[in-house]
This record gives C-alpha cells, structure tokens and sequence, in this order.
C-alpha cells in the first residue's frame, strides 16, 4: 500500500513540475502580440463602426492601423478564388481593406469637415505605413467561396506563442484550424461567429497548415493575421 502510495505521489509530482516547466517556457517566450491585440481591437471597431454606420469608429480603426503597420503574408493561398461579382445573397458590408474603410469613413461623415480633416490627417499619416512593415504583424485579405476552406501554408519558431487571428464581413461563420506537418489538429476556433483567433506555443520551427472554413452559402470577405 505505501509503495502504490508512494507511486502516486510520484507520478503526481512529477506530472506538477512537467506543467511548470510548460507553463514557464510559454511565459518567457510566449508573451502575447501587443500590436496583434491592437490590429484585433481595429477590426471590432470596424465592425461596429459598420453597423452604426458611423465614421468615429473606422477613424479609431484607421488610427490603430497606422500605428500597428503590417507586411504582407508569406503564404500562398490554396483554394478556388471567389466570385465577389455575385453578390446574390450577400448582405454583409464590413470590409477590413484598409482603403476601404478610409472611403466608406469619409461617406459616413456626412460633410462634417472636422471629421473629414481629421480622416485628411489620417490619411496623410498613413501612407505606406499600413502595409509593408518590415517587423510586426503579417496580413492578407481574402475571400472565400461558400461551403468552401481556404489553405495556407505559414512558419512558425519554435518555443515562441504564435497567434492566427481571422475576422470576416459578417455574412456567414467561419471556422479556423491549425495542423502540424503530419496532420495533427493543434488548435481551433469553431465557434457561432466570423472573428476566431488562436495561439499556440509550435514544438518546433516549422511549417503549419492554416484553413480557414466558411460555413455558410455565401463567399465571405476575410482578414487573415498573423504575429
């Protein structure tokens, strides 16, 4: 009885110190994407500003896009590009393009000309800076066909968190995955909605397989971010 006792106790332990280790190895290489978080605020705003059809949110988004620049991502997209010419069904007008929001901003604010100069300012202050970045977040703005997934192939360092974030137009719900090089499911966000994120700290440096899932019958316009 008091070696199966001393076993357990064991087993316990060491199970306990494993954790930590984990858990230290994530917290002193896998400190959450400040800019990321940022970029993921943006997109709310973007969306409510959508919904509102109000200006003040999309300058707000604008700003934190100017200031968290971005470079594009270096992955190439697997999946039969979408038909954004059929617009039968389609009933979202949320767009994460960063010219875009800039114009619809400019039509929400409706001739009032301290929001037009100060979208002047933002405008001014922007140019180039939104993408292109050399360090930072990486993006890519996409849609995806109905029932349909979107694949990209993107590294990731080992040892230190990795960060997807996806966010849609808000027509349909999107799913995303990742797997390893094997196949093996390594993390997911399948919730009800189109805004998903997911981190992970990679065992090793490599390439991971990102899809993106729309579940709905409509192509879905989407941004794709990555830390």
């Amino acid at each position: 009885m008091k070696k199966i006792l001393f076993s357990v106790v064991a087993l316990l332990l060491t199970s306990t110190l494993w954790a930590q280790e984990i858990e230290k190895k994530q917290e002193l290489k896998g400190e959450v994407s400040t800019s990321l978080s940022a970029l993921r605020l943006a997109t709310d705003l973007v969306k409510y500003g959508y919904s509102q059809q109000s200006a003040m949110p999309l300058v707000q988004a604008l700003q934190i896009l100017n200031e968290n620049p971005t470079q594009p991502l270096k992955s190439e997209r697997e999946g039969d590009k979408a038909d954004t010419s059929k617009a039968d069904g389609k009933t979202g007008t949320v767009s994460l393009d960063y010219d875009k929001i800039l114009a619809d901003a400019k039509e929400f604010a409706e001739g009032d000309e301290t929001l037009l100069k100060l979208i002047a300012q933002i405008e001014e202050d922007g140019k180039g800076s939104h993408r292109g970045a050399v360090n930072g977040p990486s993006k890519t703005y996409e849609a995806v066909n109905g029932n349909s997934t979107d694949t990209y192939q993107i590294s990731f360092v080992a040892n230190y968190l990795a960060e997807i974030v996806v966010s849609g137009d808000g027509d349909t719900d999107l799913d995303l995955y990742v797997y390893d090089s094997n196949g093996n499911l390594i993390v997911k966000d399948d919730d009800y909605t189109d805004d998903c994120y997911v981190r992970w700290v990679p065992a090793w440096t490599g390439r991971f397989i990102v899809k993106i899932v729309n579940r709905g019958p409509v192509y879905n316009r989407y941004v794709l971010l990555t830390n």
